[in-house]
Order: structure tokens, then sequence, then C-alpha cells
């Protein structure tokens, strides 16, 4: 655990590095150096853990170490290359600290930031694929499971990628994902959302899986608006607005997801 002097010291010197209009001292660069010292023991403790379960454990003590950079990074909001950074989003994914990997993925895509080659992937397709990955997972191995909770991280993750390019099938997942937190608002404006997009993600990926919900689903809206005309279940495909704020909720849910990366 850092001391607070230890986390005062990274934050001034992760702000210092954002500073362009001045030469880096062997004070910041040996910083740096630091840094990444640090960041390659994690990463050496990581690769000796098999459990992904585990590994998500091991993240999450091991970021309160960078939290100092973290904040100076945030702060400085400079956008310089830094693979701490952008490593240390993708484990706030993978421990399920959502609030914290949404804040350090505002900065990283917002700056178009490259992950290590390793990741195989950008940045918004990475964040947005393994967010929704665990809640995809939970959804379709628990009908009942309440997934109110995710809404508001996946409506930043929504705002934070809105105009990024990616692969459709992983927007699509965003969509679907997005449909599916909502799930237990009945509400017409909920489920009129919730359909919206889901036939968003059937048409970014056929193969979505998503026909049967779009069907429920406009059952279910014609039943809440007295709607007695034919409608097509999935054929409407007008591209997804973003996903209606949600309705206030009668319990609290469990606020963030799971995603594992060896």
């Amino acid at each position: 655990m850092l001391t607070p002097a230890q986390k005062h010291f990274q934050q001034v010197m992760a702000r210092r590095a954002g500073l362009e209009t001045r030469e880096e001292t062997l004070v910041e660069r040996t910083a740096h150096e630091q840094i990444l010292h640090r960041l390659r023991l994690a990463q050496s403790r990581l690769k000796g853990i098999q459990s992904k379960a585990a590994k998500a454990v091991a993240k999450k003590e091991l970021l309160p170490e960078f939290e100092g950079w973290i904040e100076g990074t945030l702060d400085s909001d400079n956008g310089r290359p830094d693979e701490v950074i952008t490593t240390l989003m993708v484990w706030a994914v993978d421990c399920g600290d959502l609030p914290l990997a949404l804040r350090i993925g505002e900065y990283v895509v917002r700056h178009n930031l490259s992950l290590p080659d390793n990741f195989g992937r950008d940045a918004a397709t990475v964040l947005t694929e393994e967010i929704c990955n665990p809640l995809l997972t939970l959804a379709g191995t628990d009908p009942d499971a309440d997934l109110s909770g995710y809404i508001e991280p996946l409506d930043t993750l929504w705002e934070i990628v809105t105009n990024r390019d990616m692969p459709d099938e992983v927007r699509a997942k965003l969509c679907k994902a997005c449909a599916f937190a909502r799930r237990h608002l009945t509400d017409a404006d909920s489920v009129a959302a919730s359909l919206r997009l889901l036939r968003e993600a059937m048409h970014l990926n056929p193969n979505a899986g998503v026909k049967r919900e779009i069907a429920t689903l406009t059952r279910a809206l014609k039943k809440l608006t007295g709607d007695t005309g034919d409608e097509t279940d999935g054929d409407d495909t007008a591209p997804a607005r973003k996903p209606a704020a949600r309705k206030p909720a009668t319990g609290k849910a469990k606020t963030t997801g799971r995603a594992a990366r060896k």
C-alpha cells in the first residue's frame, strides 16, 4: 500500500510528465521508470496466477499501488502515450471496478491512446467488449438476474464510444447489454428503448441472438400501448438512439461486472 507521500509523489510526477512545453528532468524520467518497474513487478505476480477469478482479486489489490499515478495522469489530461495508464484501465475492468475503468477509459479513448500490442484491439473496442461480455454471460445464464445496476455504467460507456470506430459485432454487444440491463423495467418508454436497442444489435450482427427477445418485447409493448396493429418482430432496423434514462428502481442492484484477462 502506498504511503501518502508516495501517492503524492506519483501524482506530481504524472502531472509533470504531461507537460509538453518543458524538458523532462532526471527526477521525472526516474519516476516514470519507477512506475514502469512497479507495473512489471505486478505483471510478473499476475503471470504466476492461473485462475481468472484469483487474478481479478490480485488486480484489485494492486490497483491502489498506482492510485497517485492514475490521479495525476487524469488531472494533467495531456494524452501522453502511457502503457501504465492503459494497462490499469483494463485491470479496473477485470476486477469489476467499473467507475474507475470508465474514468480512465474516457481519458484513454478521448486521447486515442494505444494499448500494448498483446491486447490486439484498440481501447474503445477493449473497453466495450470487456465490460459487456460478463453482463451478457450473466444475462444468459440467469434470466432472473436484476441487471439494472449496470444501466448507469453502460450509458456512460455509450457516451465514451458512441463516435468511435469498432467492429459491428462489438457495438452489437453494447446495444444488447444496454437492453438486457433494462429488462426488469416494465414501463412503456423503457420497453420501447430496449426494443430499439435489440433491433439495432440484430442490424449490426444478424447472429446477435436477440430474435426471441425482440418478439417478446414487441408483444409486451403492444400490450402496454394498446396497439393492436401488426408489427414485424425484428425487421425495424433504425439506428438505436442513446438509451433512455433509467426510471427509479425499487431495489438496490449489484453495480459492477466481472471480466478477467490473462
